[in-house]
């Protein structure tokens, strides 16, 4: 596909996140419902790999490469960075991100199957939602390149990430 026609998926996608990110849900879900209806199928894949990319980039800090990446480990009905055991849309969400960091088409295909085989498309919204949550509140709350704070290189720890505390 040329560039014209990931034009409009990326566009609402980007506006989605920014929504999501000023906690205008509302409008997020208008653009992720356009995505979904005036989109080809495909879109939704172009739409998951930007966002991915997105908190990929934003965790690292200008750019990131396959590979390793620290991901923070959300309690997102609390909203708070924690080990609440995953939801199954967590779950998801980690899989999917993690599989896009290591640069894994295999594992990242088997994610975005395991959301094309969920009949209920309110039920995949609500794995898209958890996604969507999960990115925007990582941009919300954590600084940029969080992943490579402290490391030479910038090469991420294999510890979970606690946010700095500000005062």
């Amino acid at each position: 596909m040329g560039v014209a026609e990931h034009s409009k998926p990326r566009r609402l996608a980007a506006t989605a996140l920014h929504m999501a990110i000023e906690r205008d849900w509302r409008r997020a879900t208008d653009a992720v419902n356009r995505i979904s209806a005036e989109c080809t199928p495909e879109a939704l894949g172009d739409v998951l790999v930007a966002w991915c990319d997105t908190v990929l980039t934003y965790a690292c800090g200008d750019s990131f490469e396959f590979g390793t990446v620290r991901l923070v480990a959300w309690d997102v009905g609390a909203g708070v960075v924690g080990e609440a055991p995953p939801t199954p849309y967590l779950q998801w969400t980690h899989d999917l991100i993690r599989a896009r960091a290591a640069g894994d088409l295999d594992a990242f295909n088997a994610a975005l199957q395991r959301l094309n085989d969920i009949d209920d498309g309110n039920e995949r919204g609500r794995y898209v939602s958890a996604l969507l949550e999960s990115i925007s509140m990582t941009m919300r709350r954590l600084p940029r390149g969080y992943a490579a704070r402290g490391r030479p290189g910038g090469a991420p720890p294999s510890a979970t990430h606690q946010p700095e505390r500000t005062s």
